[in-house]
């Protein structure tokens, strides 16, 4: 069984060979930014008329939290003149959020396409698009699917159709196919796709196309296009693949497995005695709210605090080994340009992150919303303190993943603290990363090509970061997020203007080079900063 292409996307920290995450961002929030595209396929559903959109006022907002669960290779995928389909996606990972609704098997019946079968009995497909079967890729679901040509002509009643002219010279027979698309969620793990690619081979089917994507709070949303059930009938084939999912493949039936259950608690033993006691923590408003946690002011023990947590609708097992991961980090560190850690409290189902509390805001914020803009000695400065808190976290093996202006706090007299570790890692035990993870307008080039990457991406955002600080402007301002990040795949870069100091210029060159091999660490960015801050011409510049 081999599939003709596989659109794929690579792995969230939870499930090593699938998948994308997106930050619940401490300082902000992130985003994956689909605006224009969520804005076409809402459109296209206004324009259809469909019950569901014009009885839902706040639809709107839900096929936006819906892309941002999702990977950058999901939106490239979605046709538009197929909006409604993204609707579908939508309700079936909603309902993979009950447990006893998983997993959940999708099936219904696309087209019929032509294939020939020679005198060996070999079936050879027709030329009938340009990547083999007919009507190019997922045919209903993700790309457009044109008619067979000359299907009209073609008797149905049977499955070959012989064509007298050819058989004595060349015997080859046309039998029809019928597609089928099949769509399966689950909680995501490793090695899902592998047990799918089985799952479906054992039930006699040959996968044409496989899309598969992993969403930021832990479920996988996988789309097959096969051939190999012969009837456009579709009740009886899912019946055939939950009951062999059930009889040969219970780790699709059960992937909450005792593996990440006592992975958690495990976490929970290490976190111990950083509990906090919830009757003591008062909660304010509301100051910023991520893909999967919320963040409040408030108060504990007489201490003004900000208090993440975990949102009830995210709450399963993979969102909780990713909470109670950053809970980890934030235990071990300990540094002034480092959000400082109070505790957390993950005895009850939300689970709570307790830290200092920064009221100048996050970076972000400063510079675009209050519109300031800051002098080279400033810049310089604030530069330094990212610069050595990101340097203490590499010393300790911790990558940030998700280094951007949103994601800095500004203390007092321009101090700024590193914040938001919800996607933070310690490579030593992650293996090779590959995920999309953080946000596209500060993501590395080897992060959007889902390569594998190390800490040095991290100084690629900072590099975006510096120029930030440098021109108080938003990075791609004129782009969608989107459209920044296939940009920088392809080599593009923010213009830095000239008259910026020109050894500054020069780092944040070095800083987001293609290579990382050829970028700075950052110990060695904070003594060439430190440099320019004490050189004595800096007042001239």
């Amino acid at each position: 069984m081999t599939p003709k292409a596989w659109a794929r996307a690579p792995a969230p920290p939870a499930a090593a060979d699938r998948g994308a995450s997106s930050s619940a961002a401490a300082g902000g929030g992130g985003s994956h930014g689909y605006t224009d595209i969520e804005k076409e396929v809402f459109d296209r559903l206004v324009e259809k008329g469909i019950p569901e959109v014009v009885e839902d006022p706040a639809l709107r907002e839900k096929l936006h939290r819906h892309f941002e669960r999702l990977p950058l290779s999901y939106a490239i995928d979605v046709n538009v003149d197929k909006a409604e389909d993204v609707l579908l996606h939508g309700r079936i990972l909603n309902d993979c959020a009950d447990p006893e609704k998983r997993p959940i098997f999708h099936v219904r019946f696309l087209h019929c396409a032509l294939a020939s079968v020679d005198s060996q009995d070999n079936t050879q497909g027709l030329p009938t698009s340009e990547n083999g079967n007919c009507g190019g890729s997922q045919a209903s679901t993700l790309r457009g699917s044109e008619p067979c040509e000359g299907m009209e002509d073609l008797s149905l009643t049977g499955k070959k159709v012989v064509d007298d002219s050819e058989a004595s010279s060349s015997r080859r027979d046309v039998e029809i196919l019928h597609i089928h698309e099949i769509i399966f969620s689950t909680i995501d793990k490793p090695k899902l796709l592998a047990q799918l690619s089985a799952l479906l081979s054992e039930v006699g089917l040959n996968i044409r196309e496989a899309h598969v994507f992993s969403t930021t709070d832990g479920f996988c949303l996988d789309v097959f296009v096969v051939d190999g059930w012969d009837t456009e009938e579709t009740d009886t084939l899912l019946q055939i693949l939950k009951e062999t999912a059930a009889r040969n493949h219970a780790s699709l039936s059960n992937p909450t497995n005792s593996a990440t259950s006592q992975r958690i608690l495990e976490l929970q033993e290490q976190i111990g005695d950083s509990n906090v006691d919830r009757s003591f923590l008062q909660i304010g408003e509301k100051i910023a709210s991520g893909s999967s946690g919320d963040l409040y002011r408030g108060t504990y023990q007489g201490m003004d605090v900000a208090v993440k947590f975990l949102r009830t609708e995210h709450v399963n097992d993979s969102s909780k080994v990713e909470f109670l991961q950053e809970i980890i980090i934030l235990k071990s560190v300990n540094h002034d340009n480092v959000v400082q850690f109070y505790g957390a409290c993950t005895k009850q189902i939300k689970y709570v992150i307790v830290t200092e509390y920064i009221p100048g805001g996050n970076l972000y914020d400063f510079l675009h919303k209050l519109k300031n803009t800051l002098d080279l000695t400033t810049v310089l400065r604030i530069a330094i303190g990212i610069s050595k808190g990101m340097d203490y976290l590499h010393q300790n093996n911790i990558i940030h993943r998700d280094l951007k202006t949103a994601n800095l706090l500004m203390g007092s007299d321009y101090v700024v603290k590193i914040a938001d570790f919800g996607v933070s890692r310690n490579p030593s035990q992650e293996g090779d990363m590959t995920a999309e993870t953080g946000t596209y307008r500060w993501m590395a080039p080897e992060v959007i090509n889902h390569k594998p990457y190390d800490h040095r991406a991290d100084i690629f955002s900072f590099a975006v970061v510096l120029w930030e600080l440098v021109t108080s402007k938003i990075p791609y301002e004129n782009l969608t997020p989107l459209q920044a990040a296939l940009g920088v795949r392809q080599g593009m870069r923010l213009e830095i203007p000239s008259w910026v100091h020109p050894q500054l210029s020069k780092l944040i060159q070095r800083c987001w080079d293609e290579n990382p091999n050829l970028r700075p660490s950052f110990s060695e960015i904070t003594v060439e900063l430190e440099g320019m801050l004490h050189s004595p011409p800096l007042a001239e510049c």
